[in-house]
């Protein structure tokens, strides 16, 4: 008898080691995953929103931002100009808080996972999360998703709780409103996090669910009204009224956004499941389990709430890769009981192998061209304009210099600029010079080729900047006139120092020999040429030493 009871505690003793351990090689292939995210951050292209997104910061600092809906992070992030470097360098260092920021969203998984499973099938949630396809690639993206999705799933945590205490209660409306002020979509996440509420709420006697509810609408009424407070402080600092910005803002969004018809975005939505196959397969496989679990109305609410947003995925025109990083958490949440009886057969470590080899894939597949073009680009043009200076491009990558326009964004900047019907390229340099432009998008491209694309300009703009920017250097073009042999008549829409190339001119009654440089305000010009000319804009502008780049200049996603 003394010996069997000497024996019971041995095989407890070996599977807690054996837990342990499986516990030990979830924790080793997590940090693996981040290490690599971590390497990935500084060597992924950067994304032609991710420049966008720096020069706002730019725009606020220079007291030109003009829409306070969802730029609040402009304010927390505004030092990131006073660092130094190029906008390449800059928009790195930021990636790193945005990294920080999915590992924080990570921890919320883990956090409510655990709820519903031990710890080492919450950490495998965490770990399916942060490899699950554009999750992986895009966690560290300069834009509000990683923010908005780290605040919103500690909300979620808070309206779950087992005890909701007051405190709990305001960090919630805190981070609440934090998501609203970096993307209105937060409000997506009403539905897990109702979800969720709701099933905690569920099992509670009548009294405990009125004050439980009470906190809630607390929480809930707190985050609008300090949204809100923020919102107008944030606003007050620009130049603008921000009810009408606002309100125009999220006008033309609700036009846009719902507006493309079914899977606006379905291209990446199947490149999300093949790039995340793992994480895909376990969601559905998932379903069945939560069924079978929990197959009371409870369950089936929690189960809507946890799946629900991918409803989004059906009509959202902006359902791009870097809007999974703000989606997948309740679904990540949801893989628990499947990876809790996983982990109970003892395949935790083979789940944490998979994840960490799909990481590993997607991190050796990804392109290499982009980020030294685009550093190459940034040293060009500071070589031949080492003081900033106005200039055409489609998303503002050289995020310190400023630019002329500002629809140049997205598909949907440049839908709504041709739907003004006003060509606002030409009308920018009636006010003031714009020295170059960066030919870095196919709109671009069209406009200095004549050639038809996608997405173009009006025929106005295309037209002033197919005759008034000549080549320069790789993407380089600087304002300048091409003349022909005999005798003609130019304009000149960019008034500064130009510089005779090619052939000696006569030009305004003057005769200029190649190499001269010559001041030319705005106007019409008579001029004579022995042989074709150029006339460049600048003193003797330079080229840049470093040779142009070849390849890929952005990166897509």
């Amino acid at each position: 008898m003394t010996g069997t009871a000497a024996d019971v505690p041995a095989p407890a003793k070996a599977g807690s080691l054996f837990a342990g351990r499986e516990r030990a090689i979830a924790y080793a292939a997590l940090a693996f995953v981040g290490v690599l995210q971590a390497i990935l951050l500084t060597h992924k292209g950067i994304n032609w929103d991710e420049f966008f997104h720096l020069t706002e910061i730019y725009r606020f600092r220079a007291g030109t931002l003009t829409h306070p809906l969802q730029t609040f992070w402009v304010r927390p992030l505004s030092w990131v100009a006073d660092t130094g470097g190029t906008s390449v360098d800059q928009i790195i260092l930021v990636r790193s808080f945005m990294l920080l920021a999915a590992f924080a969203t990570a921890a919320g998984i883990f956090a409510i996972a655990r709820r519903f499973a031990g710890t080492t099938p919450a950490l495998l949630c965490a770990m399916a999360y942060l490899t699950a396809g554009y999750v992986f690639t895009q966690a560290f993206a300069y834009r509000a998703d990683p923010l908005a999705a780290a605040c919103l799933v500690w909300v979620m945590w808070i309206a779950g709780a087992e005890r909701l205490s007051w405190s709990k209660v305001a960090l919630g409306a805190g981070l609440t409103a934090l998501a609203g002020l970096f993307t209105i979509k937060s409000a997506f996440w009403v539905i897990p996090i109702g979800g969720y509420a709701l099933w905690a709420l569920w099992p509670m006697g009548r009294a405990q669910q009125v004050a439980r509810i009470l906190r809630l609408a607390v929480l809930a009424g707190g985050g609008a009204a300090l949204f809100a407070i923020a919102l107008a402080l944030h606003g007050a600092g620009l130049p603008i009224d921000t009810a009408e910005a606002s309100a125009r803002g999220l006008g033309s969004a609700g036009s846009v956004v719902f507006s493309e018809g079914l899977f606006p975005q379905g291209r990446f939505l199947l490149r999300q499941i093949a790039m995340g196959l793992p994480f895909a397969a376990l969601a559905l496989l998932a379903v069945r389990e939560w069924r079978r679990e929990e197959p009371s109305w409870r369950g089936l609410i929690l189960l809507a709430g946890l799946y629900g947003m991918l409803l989004s995925l059906v009509v959202y025109r902006n359902a791009y890769p870097y809007f999974y990083v703000f989606l997948l958490p309740p679904v990540a949440i949801a893989l628990a009981p499947i990876l809790r009886q996983a982990t109970a057969r003892g395949s935790a470590p083979l789940y944490a192998m998979i994840f960490a080899a799909n990481a590993a894939i997607l991190f050796m597949l990804d392109p290499a061209e982009p980020l030294p073009n685009q550093r190459i680009v940034q040293q060009g043009v500071r070589e031949v304009f080492p003081q900033p200076v106005t200039y055409i491009d489609f998303s503002g990558h050289i995020g310190d210099y400023p630019r002329a326009v500002d629809f140049m964004t997205s598909g949907w900047g440049l839908k709504k600029y041709r739907e003004r019907g006003v060509a606002e390229i030409s009308e920018k340099a009636q006010a003031e010079p714009i020295p170059f432009l960066l030919d870095n998008h196919w709109v671009l491209t069209a406009a200095i080729t004549g050639q038809a694309a996608p997405e173009e300009l009006l025929p106005e703009d295309a037209r002033f900047i197919r005759e008034n920017y000549v080549h320069h250097w790789g993407p380089l073009f600087v304002a300048g006139k091409h003349v022909m042999p005999g005798s003609s008549t130019i304009r000149i829409e960019v008034p500064g120092p130009y510089t005779v190339e090619g052939s000696p001119l006569r030009i305004a009654g003057r005769d200029v020999a190649v190499g001269e440089a010559l001041s030319l305000p705005r106007g019409d010009y008579r001029v004579v040429a022995q042989d074709a000319a150029t006339l460049r804009w600048g003193d003797h502008l330079l080229r840049p030493a470093i040779a142009p780049p070849g390849g890929m200049m952005m990166s897509d996603y």
